[in-house]
């Protein structure tokens, strides 16, 4: 298993299952049912009788033994034709819902969800005027497997690209990493003879609006920002292609945006840390990529307009291929020959990135059902054909290798906007995808790990893939995350500026206490890319008044100095998992020895921990 060649690597999620069946609750056998509701015998129903709970929903009692997600699934009656949403809350907090389909007289449907309950009393609560119910079913959400490929989609993926993916790999179930969006940016051009002014670049007579400080990443306002809330910087940086192509892609702030985006995504791999890009694409001449009232099928929108409105482009791509179903390309129409170079303008831009070994998390076509942009309009087999000329054209023609492939699930409109509505028939299949990322904007700002989310894509895309927040609003809480085992490869906080605001959601307490937790990966948790040869970094994290702390491993003997009070010494093999504790507890400040010999032959990591300061040491035992 900790052998790159091997085909697959498997990762363990989830607990053991509590219940060998589904535990079943009869509507009409429940306490205390509302005064509005009216028990009725019909054949074709558990215990053949349904209740029929007028104005009041039905609220079930639940009593749970184990804190832990649960599937739960309610079987219900739409008695008229319409477009009843039925809604599923547990301890008053919705945590799913579904448009009613088949949408006729008297059908039957069953409303599913995953939620987490605590150990002893819950509520579930289901139904409205429209809705009967029948029963309520719940068991224990299954164990999940991962078996995710040892290597990335790409053939001959570049040496960084496999790196960065192994280590994805190696830490998925066991940490997340932390990212944070760039929108706007600070850098200084040369209008006259349009080219980007690096750091150091300036003259006198340039006249430089920021100082090299303020153009470098770590000086860029979101992450500076990032680093203010947390003390800490984000494993991973995001960027745009937003100005690649379209409209005024050669205009010089423009053109200077996306070479920027190539000299701070080189700069954050000097420093270890990771780039990942996505491209809110303008196709050919259009300055929009935003749809609206279905875009091209918008009445406003005629044969040859590109933009009808500032949030809405005409833009058909189905126009690349011979007809409407999408099944064979139009090599010589224009609308596929604007896609296509495109594509190769993106492509050289990487090319650059490629040619300086900086591998990319790449993030193309993003929410893509959604609907809101122009490659969401059409069908889902359209869509998947688009997807993977993206894909041919970057890999097979245009030979980029540093390319991580992330495909972004999406909620369907046509069937609501949580979780159950996530559309995986837009997945562009097995060998384009290395990880499958969602977009999540938590409107109640209560920081859960969005685990029905994580199940969902499990449970419709398969466990093959590495599963990820590739954009957010409030942070996950990495305790919600580790009792949901929901461990998203990494998460995406989108951008303060641009009147984003978005690290204004998470509280600045949690900020600190999700980048202190050994669970969440800094930058400064990243290895050495240059000489690694193992997926993890000695983590030293400086904590003002923490007092002495070191740790040294000789031979078979380590020595810590502590400062007074609470020290976690534990041991670990390569591939994180727990060997032995040496320490938990008290002790006096001084130094102290402990003996190793008892380990078998092989590398390992030690940690210590005393307070929030932390420090990692690598071993050897021959």
């Amino acid at each position: 298993m900790n052998k790159i060649a091997k085909a697959t690597i498997a990762v363990s999620l989830l607990g053991v299952t509590a219940f060998a069946e589904p535990t079943i609750y009869e509507a009409e056998k429940m306490e205390g049912l509302p005064s509005t509701a009216t028990v009725v015998d019909s054949t074709g129903y558990s215990g053949g009788k349904y209740v029929n709970p007028g104005s009041t929903p039905l609220t079930f009692s639940i009593d749970i033994k184990e804190t832990a997600l649960y599937d739960i699934a309610v079987a219900v009656r739409i008695k008229q034709y319409d477009w009843t949403t039925s809604k599923i809350l547990v301890n008053n907090v919705e945590v799913g819902s579904a448009l009613t389909n088949p949408r006729n007289c008297d059908s039957n449907y069953v409303v599913a969800t995953i939620a987490k309950m605590k150990a002893g009393k819950n509520t579930v609560t289901v139904g409205n005027g429209a809705i009967g119910v029948d029963y309520l079913s719940i068991e224990k959400h299954p164990d999940l497997e991962f078996k995710i490929s040892a290597t990335p989609v790409t053939p001959g993926a570049t040496p960084e690209a496999q790196k960065v993916y192994s280590f994805l790999v190696q830490n998925f179930g066991k940490k997340t990493l932390s990212g944070m969006m760039i929108s706007d940016q600070n850098f200084n051009y040369d209008y006259a003879n349009m080219k980007l002014i690096p750091p150091g670049g300036c003259t006198p007579q340039d006249s430089c609006k920021y100082s090299d400080e303020e153009v470098s990443w770590k000086g860029q306002t979101d992450i500076k920002t990032f680093y203010e809330y947390s003390g800490h910087y984000p494993a991973i940086g995001g960027f745009d292609m937003l100005f690649a192509a379209g409209g005024h892609s050669d205009e010089g702030w423009f053109k200077g945006y996306s070479e920027n985006n190539l000299l701070m995504a080189k700069e954050l791999w000097d420093m270890h840390g990771i780039p990942t890009f996505t491209w809110h694409w303008k196709v050919g001449e259009d300055t929009v990529f935003y749809t609206q009232n279905n875009g091209f099928r918008n009445a406003g929108c005629t044969e040859g307009v590109r933009g009808t409105a500032e949030n809405n482009t005409c833009f058909d791509y189905r126009k690349a291929f011979k007809d409407s179903t999408c099944k064979d390309v139009d090599t010589g129409s224009k609308v596929y020959k604007d896609i296509v170079g495109d594509i190769d303008k993106v492509s050289a831009l990487f090319q650059v990135l490629q040619d300086q070994n900086v591998p990319v998390l790449w993030r193309p076509l993003h929410e893509a059902s959604g609907g809101w942009f122009w490659w969401g309009v059409a069908s889902a087999e359209c869509y998947v054909q688009l997807y993977r000329i993206v894909y041919d054209r970057m890999v097979k023609t245009n030979g980029l290798k540093n390319l991580i492939w992330v495909w972004n699930i999406n909620t369907d409109p046509a069937f609501g906007y949580d979780y159950n509505a996530l559309n995986a028939a837009w997945y562009p299949g097995d060998d384009y995808v290395d990880v499958v990322g969602v977009d999540i904007y938590d409107p109640l700002l209560d920081h859960n790990s969005a685990a029905n989310y994580f199940n969902k894509i499990a449970s419709d895309v398969g466990t093959s893939k590495l599963i990820a927040l590739t954009e957010n609003g409030a942070i996950p809480d990495i305790d919600s995350i580790a009792e949901d085992k929901s461990y998203w490869s990494y998460w995406m906080t989108w951008s303060q500026t641009w009147n984003g605001q978005f690290l204004d959601k998470t509280p600045k307490d949690m900020w600190k206490r999700n980048m202190e937790d050994e669970r969440i990966v800094a930058i400064e948790d990243l290895p050495d890319w240059g000489s690694i040869t193992t997926a993890y970094k000695n983590r030293a994290r400086a904590v003002r008044d923490a007092g002495p702390f070191t740790l040294s491993a000789n031979g078979t003997t380590l020595s810590v100095t502590v400062p007074t009070g609470n020290v976690n010494i534990a041991v670990y093999d390569m591939l994180g998992h727990f060997v032995v504790q040496l320490n938990r507890g008290i002790l006096p400040k001084g130094t102290y020895s402990y003996s190793l010999e008892s380990l078998a032959k092989g590398s390992y990591v030690i940690r210590a921990k005393a307070g929030a300061e932390s420090r990692i040491e690598m071993l050897r035992v021959k």
